[in-house]
């Protein structure tokens, strides 16, 4: 009866096809071994080949015997056996640091021996016992779903787990039935780990409570999934219309972003912070989502908010910054002489030159970037100095305007980060000539009668994000 539950679940789920080579994770525990022997009952049936592999923890007496046993045990039964050994395990954190160990071990033999799938021994019990955890631990929303059916696993494979509709109760009932040899694991009975106090403790008093609590907490499970791919779908529509992402920064609409219901607002700002979690390890909590959303709700044109010491939130007029507290390039130079026929690069991802009129040279590797080019007279000057903004700097626009850079910037509502990156060209007296890539004084703009003598080229892009090749799709 129970082969045929599971075997109904994997047609069901579409876990496994014909022709799949099925590696098994077994431990040697009642779970584990009653998936191999059903997989075994099934194998022939339904056409998938299966291999065996096992870690020894060696933190048990017990962990020779019971890899002998099943080494032994695969050699009857004509199927593949791959193990490995734990060498010198921690002292603390033993249980995470295990469970990573063990499926590193799991993706290498799959790539080794060419296994398309691995299946694991979790069921229903420890659904509900995954669940609350995971309420207690984080209280969000995708993550109490729980254990699923299956998911993807390594670059191309897929981790499945067909006994999951089935109890703990069932599991035991039927390696009685079948008289299938198991080691029982008794640091499972010591309450010192969370897991264990839930198994003991917490779940026996929901089933006393209602007999349908497992069976509830899938159904929970299986509609927190559906949710979460309906809400997962629209966040990527949302990130994809709202979010630009540069250089270690992503840049969202607020203008966009304020048309949304509050509910909608924390789900766009998740997606931000799942993407910035992937892409730059940020830790983004949902009390910095909220704060996030309240200060973007009272309009104000500029505010900061520390996310930790390296990055930030910065809104400036309509735009949301998320972004590296400090916007320089790091190979960036900070000051620098340029003289006529001369070009340099001012950081990996920008490049000036000053040149005659007739004799302009742009390296190949800059000739598709973004550029910003101003014709000039003769009475330019020959050298000029590149640096970043100072405070007091002023530029003359017109014959009677002399504007501060810093208000410049303001009616121009361009972004603190942006205004960070600019550079400021001026004379060998400091006299500011330009401001790059937005504007050249009034005095060094040739009238529309003079003759063209000079030409400033300033070429830049954005640089790419990690991980991003340069046909722009990530690796």
């Amino acid at each position: 009866m129970l082969s045929w539950q599971v075997e109904t679940f994997i047609k069901e789920k579409q876990l496994l096809a014909a022709n799949d080579r099925i590696l098994v994770g077994v431990s040697t525990g009642v779970d584990s071994m009653v998936l191999l022997h059903i997989l075994e009952t099934l194998q022939k049936k339904m056409g998938f080949v299966i291999g065996v592999a096992h870690v020894n923890h060696k933190l048990r007496a017990t962990s020779d015997e019971e890899e002998t046993y099943l080494r032994n045990y695969c050699q009857e039964h004509n199927l593949p056996f791959y193990s490995t050994w734990w060498e010198n395990p921690p002292k603390n954190g033993v249980e995470e640091k295990a469970r990573i160990f063990r499926y590193h071990f799991f993706k290498e033999t799959m790539v080794s021996q060419h296994y398309q799938v691995l299946a694991t021994a979790h069921h229903r019990d420890d659904q509900i016992e995954t669940m609350i955890m995971k309420m207690i631990r984080e209280g969000n929303l995708f993550s109490a779903k729980g254990i699923v059916a299956s998911q993807s696993f390594g670059a191309t494979g897929e981790l499945v787990r067909p006994l999951l509709q089935i109890t703990k109760e069932e599991i035991l009932d039927y390696s009685k039935k079948e008289g299938i040899v198991y080691f029982e694991d008794q640091t499972n009975a010591l309450l010192n780990m969370q897991r264990n106090r839930i198994r003991h403790q917490v779940i026996p008093l929901l089933k006393e409570e209602n007999s349908q609590a497992l069976s509830h907490f899938q159904q929970l499970s299986d509609q927190l999934s559906a949710a979460e791919e309906i809400i997962t779908e629209q966040q990527k529509k949302w990130y994809q219309a709202l979010i630009k992402e540069n250089y270690h920064e992503f840049e969202v609409d607020v203008d966009s972003y304020l048309t949304f219901s509050q509910a909608q607002q924390f789900f766009f700002l998740q997606e931000l912070a799942k993407k910035a979690r992937k892409y730059y390890d940020i830790t983004l909590s949902t009390k910095q989502i909220r704060q996030v959303m309240k200060l973007l709700s009272e309009e104000k044109a500029h505010w900061v908010m520390d996310i930790d010491q390296t990055w930030q939130f910065q809104k400036s007029y309509n735009r949301l910054f998320l972004s590296k507290q400090s916007n320089k390039d790091e190979d960036a130079e900070s000051l620098l002489t340029l003289n006529l026929g001369e070009s340099k690069f001012l950081s990996k991802n920008e490049w000036v030159g000053l040149f005659s009129k007739d004799k302009v040279e742009v390296p190949e590797k800059v000739k598709c970037w973004l550029e910003y080019r101003q014709d000039l007279g003769k009475e330019f000057p020959f050298s000029v100095v590149l640096r970043k903004r100072q405070a007091g700097d002023r530029i003359q626009l017109n014959k009677q305007l002399h504007k501060k850079l810093s208000r410049f910037f303001i009616d121009k509502k361009v972004p603190q980060n942006l205004r960070d990156q600019a550079w400021v060209m001026t004379d060998l007296k400091d006299n500011v000539l330009g401001l790059l890539p937005y504007v050249f004084s009034y005095l060094c703009i040739p009238k529309e009668t003079a003759k063209i003598h000079y030409v400033l080229l300033y070429k830049y892009r954005k640089p790419k994000l990690e991980g991003e090749t340069d046909a722009g799709k990530r690796y």
